[in-house]
């Protein structure tokens, strides 16, 4: 027997389609749905319910084959098989890409958490242009601080600026002294009495063990994270209160109340965050940038000076400390010191670049 449609020869007697187009052979005495023989006269299949139409007694049958009725065409049996496996292949590989997300994130929670660090403790910022600077009638500002239209690219910043328990396991790891705290305690405090090569030390070593490049922020980086889109001298509007961040509350700024002077560093979180979720951006401790300092803002701002230790030119450092008075802890408000300097109003904060983050 041979398909009418394609002309191959059909080897099995009871075929119900063709094997090579999988074209319906519309063989009467089967029915077409299941491959059950019919039985004399059947109307309907008594396997499956398919139509079969009226047929002829047994010998007409052999002379002159009625035609059954015309029936929808059956789906070729290769091409829906095929079909069907490609859905699963492709859910498959779905199912193994978000497994393999899954494993990755974990694994590198894992890597963090040795470190003292969550990778919630981040905060990915879009990156865009802003004035960086103050206006000219800002009150408390210096020469230093002209105002100038800056880009920044995407990069994620630590909430808070880095810790002593986050630096002391840096310290332990490397068996180098840790830091001192002048008493005032460790654990979630913002590590003082670090260099700018202290700082740049515990990037690299903290870049080679999570494999994600970590680094300093520049200090337009710095200035754009802080002002989080806001224009005015702080984050929370035109003044500052005690209640908002770690300075010398015997002084005021712009309408402000007094408050207490700590004389120390608070805990990283103490204070409310502004509106991109940094906390500490206003007083608490100065934190190094990785710029250096540039007194006409030509263009080292935007720059990461890196770690090259022979350059001994100043580096910037922001965000005032406990120390200062309100003026000091403004969002353009600036600071320069020698990169082998150490004090205990000087720490840092970390940030990474968002193409490299999450491993």
């Amino acid at each position: 027997m041979q398909c009418a449609h394609c002309h191959h020869q059909i080897d099995d007697p009871e075929a119900l389609f063709c094997a090579r187009c999988g074209h319906s052979l519309r063989r009467e005495e089967l029915c077409r749905c299941c491959g059950k023989h019919l039985q004399e006269q059947a109307n309907f299949c008594d396997r499956c319910g398919a139509p079969a139409g009226t047929l002829p007694s047994h010998g007409a049958r052999r002379h002159a084959p009625t035609t059954l009725p015309d029936l929808p065409e059956v789906a070729p049996l290769k091409g829906v098989i095929e079909a069907e496996v490609r859905h699963h292949l492709e859910e498959a590989q779905v199912n193994r890409s978000i497994a393999r997300a899954i494993s990755e994130e974990k694994a590198q929670q894992a890597r963090l958490l040795q470190y003292g660090l969550r990778e919630n403790d981040w905060i990915g910022l879009s990156g865009g242009t802003f004035l960086m600077g103050s206006p000219e009638e800002e009150k408390d500002r210096f020469e230093n601080e002209r105002q100038h239209t800056v880009s920044v690219k995407r990069f994620e910043i630590l909430k808070t600026p880095v810790t002593f328990a986050m630096f002391d396991i840096f310290c332990d790891g490397t068996r180098r002294s840790r830091p001192r705290d002048e008493t005032w305690g460790r654990g979630d405090r913002p590590v003082i009495n670090v260099s700018y090569w202290s700082a740049m030390d515990y990037c690299r070593w903290l870049s080679k063990r999570t494999g994600t490049p970590i680094r300093l922020p520049t200090e337009a980086e710095w200035e754009y994270a802080c002002r989080a889109d806001t224009t005015t001298p702080f984050w929370s509007g035109d003044c500052l209160s005690p209640e908002q961040a770690n300075f010398d509350g015997n002084y005021t700024y712009g309408g402000s109340g007094k408050g207490p002077s700590r004389g120390q560093t608070t805990p990283v979180s103490r204070f409310p965050a502004n509106p991109w979720g940094l906390h500490d951006m206003h007083g608490n401790i100065w934190e190094w940038c990785a710029s250096v300092y540039d007194e006409h803002y030509s263009g080292l701002e935007q720059l990461d000076a890196g770690y090259d230790a022979d350059d001994p030119r100043e580096r910037v450092v922001r965000g005032g400390s406990w120390h200062n008075v309100p003026g000091g802890l403004r969002s353009a408000s600036r600071n320069k010191l020698r990169p082998n300097y150490h004090y205990l109003r000087i720490g840092f904060r970390i940030v990474r670049d968002v193409e490299h983050a999450g491993g």
